[in-house]
């Protein structure tokens, strides 16, 4: 039994806990999806068993149910060490954004990493492969089918304007200017 804690539809949680797959109408639990990104610009997917009842072999990102008791925060950095072998902290992550589905708050997470594929240790209960692949790459992936979409279009949003970006004055102006020195 997998208890999570209960929010009402503004977000707000309330003062109880409930089991993860009996909450009623009305009441939202909350997720964290994780991007884990490199400084090759590339993003860690993980397979799903094709066992599993929802989406089998697709590829996607780390992600799951937070617990009764914990942030979001503390359910990524869980969820990157049971799903992935991944050893991260607060300061690797940084929040992104979140949105509203049926029964759970989505709140999306990056962690700016580099780890080579050798290094995970996969959840053989949730995970058959991982993989680092470009965003172009992930997004053909999107489109044939095998790519899973959850949360990728707040971290493209993301990505697009903000990662590894900071301003300068151009001639007068600010301008939003791409710096991987920033994150070394």
């Amino acid at each position: 039994m997998e208890l999570v804690d209960i929010y009402n539809n503004r977000h707000e949680k309330l003062n109880y806990e409930r089991e993860r797959k009996e909450l009623k109408e009305g009441e939202y639990r909350l997720s964290t999806f994780i991007w884990v990104i490199n400084d090759n610009d590339q993003i860690l997917l993980q397979q799903r068993l094709s066992t599993t009842k929802k989406m089998p072999n697709m590829w996607g990102t780390t992600a799951g149910g937070v617990k009764s008791g914990e942030t979001s925060l503390e359910g990524a950095i869980r969820e990157l060490k049971e799903e992935l072998g991944i050893n991260s902290n607060k300061e690797e992550l940084e929040f992104i954004g979140s949105n509203k589905r049926i029964s759970d708050f989505v709140e999306v997470w990056v962690c700016k990493k580099n780890i080579s594929e050798s290094e995970l240790i996969l959840d053989p209960n949730e995970v058959q492969a991982a993989k680092w692949v470009s965003i172009e790459e992930f997004e053909k992936m999107i489109e044939n089918g095998t790519g899973i979409n959850s949360g990728y279009d707040i971290f493209k949003i993301y990505y697009n304007n903000f990662y590894n970006r900071h301003y300068e004055i151009i001639e007068g102006k600010p301008v939003i200017v791409k710096n991987k020195k920033l994150y070394i």
